[in-house]
């Protein structure tokens, strides 16, 4: 395995011990993750994944426009190794709670009479199909959401691989726009970083980090004030919810400068589910999904 890529394993893994300490209401979603974690690490050491050959020309077109460097249909996946770690998935979701239970055990038992067709998951997962993801999904029973998480948790080390092989690329130096260099998609999370705090984002889909301008909305560009605020939880004041009324999104940062770091945001996302219910609660919109569905957090 990348001795980076195992080092970050590592850092999420740290990051997951202490907050099971300091969360005892998360327990039973952060040892499930913890069990995720572990056979995405495991399943990393085995993946074979080709680093996309991008022409430096290409490369620099694409980023000056403001393009990412890899559409997500484009993004090379194992797709062997990744259907190995699904059937190790499904296994782990069947010690979850009810729904995840059965979700695992009839994803389980259509892998093993042949009857569910996981390159197509990958493919609609990938294009962002949610209608064949919901056709694959009612076809096993299964809810859409879990199975789209199941997909995307079972591509995460080959879509890490190429992050990381990637992240290098000096012409993302000074990208500080609102979605991945990498692959386009929106943040999930974002932290302050460093004594001058500069903010940066957790891509939602490749798991790549790059720095957001310190102020404004990332989903939609808006810089008037007037439209952006936050608020944070009584005794939480690490993290905080950023909302903007000019397209009702919300980003969840997190300051490291009093705990935690840039790589394990991950862990931190699954942990503050609470702060999504909060600004869901107050009318705002989570843009790109989390690493844990509330749907499943709350089953």
């Amino acid at each position: 395995m990348n001795v980076e890529i195992d080092s970050l394993y590592q850092g999420m893994m740290d990051r997951l011990s202490d907050l099971r300490r300091e969360r005892s209401g998360y327990e039973e979603v952060l040892c499930f993750y913890a069990e995720v974690l572990a056979a995405q690490r495991a399943a990393q050491q085995d993946m074979v994944v080709a680093e996309p050959d991008l022409p430096e020309e290409n490369t620099r077109l694409r980023v000056r426009e403001g393009f990412p460097l890899i559409a997500r249909e484009g993004f090379p996946v194992d797709i062997k190794g990744a259907e190995l770690l699904f059937g190790k998935l499904c296994r782990i979701s069947q010690k979850g709670n009810p729904l995840l239970a059965s979700a695992g055990k009839a994803l389980q038992d259509a892998v093993d009479r042949q009857e569910f067709n996981f390159a197509q998951l990958i493919s609609a997962t990938l294009t962002e199909k949610t209608g064949d993801i919901k056709a694959l999904a009612d076809g096993a029973g299964v809810s859409p959401t879990i199975l789209c998480a199941l997909g995307r948790w079972s591509m995460q080390p080959s879509l890490f691989a190429v992050a990381v092989a990637l992240a290098g690329e000096p012409l993302l130096d000074d990208w500080q726009r609102g979605h991945c260099p990498i692959c386009g998609a929106f943040p999930a999370m974002a932290a302050f970083v460093g004594k001058e705090g500069k903010r940066w984002a957790l891509c939602s889909f490749c798991g790549h980090v790059w720095r957001l301008n310190r102020v404004g909305c990332p989903f939609c560009g808006a810089e008037n004030h007037k439209g952006l605020r936050y608020f944070y939880a009584e005794g939480e004041e690490v993290y905080r919810v950023y909302v903007c009324d000019h397209c009702t999104a919300y980003l969840k940062v997190m300051d490291t400068r009093k705990q935690g770091n840039l790589q394990a945001l991950p862990v931190d996302d699954v942990a503050t589910a609470h702060l999504d219910l909060l600004a869901e609660g107050e009318g705002y919109v989570r843009k790109a999904p989390g690493v844990m569905p509330m749907k499943i957090e709350n089953c």
